[in-house]
């Protein structure tokens, strides 16, 4: 009770706070007047739409005593500022600008209004001009996967190979996603959830001995082991892993190259490899 109750939990949920509206704090200024001015008007809709929500949000997630400690259970104390975001400033702004917009019946009073408006954004909001960084890509992507997948189509073409390949780097993830023909080998499960306790030769061998194609390619693509090469391709052709892509950190390329691969081109330390026609 003493850890939930600790007066440092107000103090970082404070200094939380105040990172969270760097920048726009007449914003947020203005944002709790407007909660004041509509709790004394007292309309049942003001209040419903604006008021009670946030004192519902005071009492839990702006709680330092209770979201503070339950951050640090759940992981949460390095993005807790995130939680101020979900505040709705802009929405209410807008909804107070427009009503004292459009409640003056004289056109001159509703222009002043207006331009009272925008001298308070402007003067009291900060530029996002100066913080605005172009996309270097219109693909949202980085240029290593537009690349490699440039490259695997453009050889697919000229070779006929169907484009399916085992990769097992989380960087490439993205590959599927900006290219669906391109056929990941390894799934999801085998990437993220699939994992040796320990590469010790005992270990291995039961991998290799199980008959799972995919976690005898996982030996060799994630863990970057030279487990025997007819093994490694039976397997590999069993599953049509037509094209190989590996990390230059995996040291593979000899034993790729030897298996019966061929090595394409080398995109940013990412090794991109075709498989070579049988007795190629």
């Amino acid at each position: 009770m003493d850890a939930i109750l600790q007066f440092s939990n107000v103090m970082f949920l404070y200094e939380s706070f105040r990172s969270a509206i760097e920048g726009v704090e007449w914003f947020v200024a203005a944002y709790f007047i407007c909660l004041v001015c509509f709790f004394v008007i007292g309309k049942s809709m003001l209040n419903d739409a604006f008021v009670y929500p946030f004192a519902f949000m005071a009492v839990t997630i702006f709680n330092p005593f209770l979201i503070v400690p339950l951050a640090e259970v759940i992981g949460l104390t390095t993005r807790i500022r995130r939680l101020f975001w979900l505040l709705p400033v802009n929405l209410t702004l807008a909804y107070v600008f427009v009503v004292l917009i459009s409640r003056p019946r004289k056109v001159f009073l509703r222009g002043v209004t207006a331009l009272l408006c925008i001298l308070f954004i402007v003067c009291c909001g900060s530029f996002v001009k100066p913080h605005l960084q172009m996309p270097e890509n219109i693909y949202k992507t980085t240029d290593t996967i537009l690349e490699i997948s440039d490259l695997i189509e453009k050889d697919a073409q000229e070779t006929g190979t169907d484009k399916a390949a085992l990769y097992s780097s989380q960087q490439l993830l993205e590959l599927r996603q900006y290219d669906p023909s391109i056929r990941s080998i390894l799934r999801r499960t085998d990437l993220l959830d699939w994992n040796l306790e320990s590469t010790d030769e005992e270990t291995v061998q039961k991998v290799i001995d199980s008959g799972h194609h995919l976690h005898r390619l996982a030996l060799v693509s994630r863990y970057g082991l030279h487990i025997d090469q007819n093994v490694f391709m039976a397997s590999a052709r069993q599953c049509n892993a037509n094209y190989i892509i590996s990390h230059e950190d995996m040291n593979l390329q000899g034993y790729l190259t030897s298996a019966g691969y061929e090595l394409l081109d080398v995109i940013d330390n990412f090794e991109v490899y075709r498989i070579l026609p049988e007795g190629g």
